[in-house]
């Protein structure tokens, strides 16, 4: 799936001005039975738009009115199960690189399909789509991971004696990423409050170091030049940078803040 679809959904957030809801019309148009829409990106640039235009006219209420907006998409999807999937991974990538927990977790309940409604095999698929999110949604236990640091120090996630640990995925040339790591460093204790452990895109593992240098990082940093493909971003089911867990002493993820705000209001609520 497009790993740039929560970026684009974060710039329109940004950019944001109240604006109407969008008319009750919009998906008139679309024939939700056409499977040829699951090769162009008509039904993705449409469905950004429409949870744009609704959920942004009222920020307070993101959630409940992007539930309700999403709902409604389900509601008319369902006809065809091919597409159904289609939109479901595409907003569960979305939603959860945005950190937005609720809407996550209504998503991974299957929106509009009662009990019974679909066949064993549409059903099997869904769970393929959802297990990975199921996996690393807010309450459940984190994957382990082990390996040695681009100084050469071994960690295990799950013998860390931590009582916090954030698990940080991040990109060299991500200049979001150096803002939220920097706003990390300064204003956690990462010596004894909390632990960090974070993991790198980059070109090498030199601009790594470099970078963690610059950053005046404490904590263990891995790099294995697989990108996509290393073993802790498929566990983590990252899909985009920065990516970040809150996790306790029992490796349990407590939260998936968004950008440091998020985090910092988190921390507010959960001394």
């Amino acid at each position: 799936m497009n790993k740039l679809v929560h970026i684009i959904l974060a710039c329109l957030l940004c950019t944001a001005t109240a604006q109407a809801q969008v008319a009750s019309d919009y998906w008139d148009d679309v024939d939700f039975n056409d499977t040829v829409l699951l090769s162009s990106n008509l039904l993705k640039n449409k469905l950004i738009n429409y949870l744009f235009e609704n959920a942004c006219a009222d920020e307070e209420h993101f959630d409940s009115i992007s539930i309700s907006s999403l709902d409604f998409v389900f509601s008319k999807a369902k006809i065809n199960m091919r597409v159904y999937e289609y939109l479901l991974e595409l907003a569960l990538n979305g939603y959860t690189n945005m950190g937005r927990d609720k809407v996550t977790d209504y998503l991974l309940n299957y929106p509009q399909l009662a009990e019974g409604e679909i066949n064993m095999e549409a059903g099997l698929r869904l769970d393929s789509i959802a297990e990975p999110f199921q996996k690393v949604k807010v309450g459940a236990k984190s994957p382990d991971m082990s390996g040695f640091t681009i100084d050469g120090k071994p960690y295990q996630l799950y013998e860390s004696k931590a009582k916090n640990i954030i698990v940080f995925f991040w990109s060299t040339d991500c200049e979001y990423c150096h803002d939220f790591l920097n706003n990390i460093r300064r204003k956690l204790d990462l010596q004894s409050d909390y632990e960090l452990v974070t993991f790198a895109l980059a070109d090498d593992i030199e601009e790594v170091r470099a970078q963690v240098k610059k950053m005046r990082l404490p904590g263990y940093h891995f790099y294995d030049g697989l990108r996509w493909d290393s073993k802790p971003f498929l566990d983590f089911h990252i899909t985009s940078t920065p990516t970040v867990f809150v996790l306790d002493e029992n490796k349990i993820i407590r939260c998936k803040p968004y950008d440091w705000h998020e985090l910092k209001e988190w921390l507010k609520l959960n001394k």
